[in-house]
């Protein structure tokens, strides 16, 4: 069995099943396979489709979903229907509201059906407009949905260079792990960056959130240390 708080390696796919909109039943909406995402008109350019990290206990995926990987094993294929309780949640009805269609346009928004948009603090989906107002559904957009996943478990990652590589890449898209260099002395961690990433636009946010995952899932640690090496052209 893999372990409740093991950061493992998986690849998916997610469909919507029947008790969604007849337009949508079977519906696949997410995946890390490219030829599928492909296929389902869901491929997103920028997206890197490989195997995706996850770290058990820290509800980055569904509290269903953590409970059936909790009890499998490395290697495994997995079917596994995740009800809406257990996944994102019923839709609540306290998070439809009615919002003002001025404060639309102070951001310059047009609502449409459909629209995904942000007011404040708070993104929601527009269900209807009139000339004054907008009904707009803050639930989750996959609250009330249950959801089938295919799984398939490719490893789980040991000890805490390979560890703090993962994070640093989940934080990086793109990062080459083979370019990366983590030295562990005693309670201090030195990260020597790879090269590419300085045309990484959000270099400096994505540092501060290795750190704080370092502290969250590999604790132990009292400093972190960047260090960023270029070549030379010749």
């Amino acid at each position: 069995m893999i372990d409740k708080e093991a950061m493992i390696k998986i690849d998916f796919t997610a469909k919507l099943t029947e008790n969604v909109n007849p337009e949508d039943s079977q519906k696949i909406f997410d995946t890390t396979n490219e030829e599928i995402a492909k296929s389902e008109n869901i491929y997103k350019k920028h997206k890197s489709y490989e195997p995706m990290l996850v770290v058990l206990g820290k509800n980055w995926i569904p509290l269903g979903l953590e409970e059936q990987l909790a009890q499998a094993k490395v290697g495994d294929d997995l079917t596994t229907l995740i009800e809406a309780k257990d996944a994102y949640g019923p839709k609540d009805p306290s998070k439809i509201k009615l919002v003002a269609r001025r404060e639309f346009q102070k951001i310059n928004i047009n609502p449409s059906i459909g629209q995904r948009v942000t007011i404040g603090s708070q993104t929601g989906t527009v269900l209807s407009v009139t000339s004054s107002r907008v009904r707009m559904d803050y639930n989750h957009v996959l609250a009330g949905k249950d959801i089938e996943y295919t799984i398939k478990i490719h490893e789980e990652i040991k000890g805490d260079e390979n560890k703090i590589k993962e994070l640093i890449k989940r934080r990086i898209p793109g990062a080459n792990l083979d370019s990366m260099d983590v030295n562990i002395e005693k309670e201090k961690v030195i990260v020597n960056i790879p090269e590419e990433a300085r045309f990484y636009e959000f270099i400096q946010f994505a540092k501060s959130e290795v750190i704080k995952d370092i502290s969250d899932i590999v604790p132990g640690y009292k400093s972190i240390e960047f260090r960023e090496f270029f070549s030379i052209p010749t």
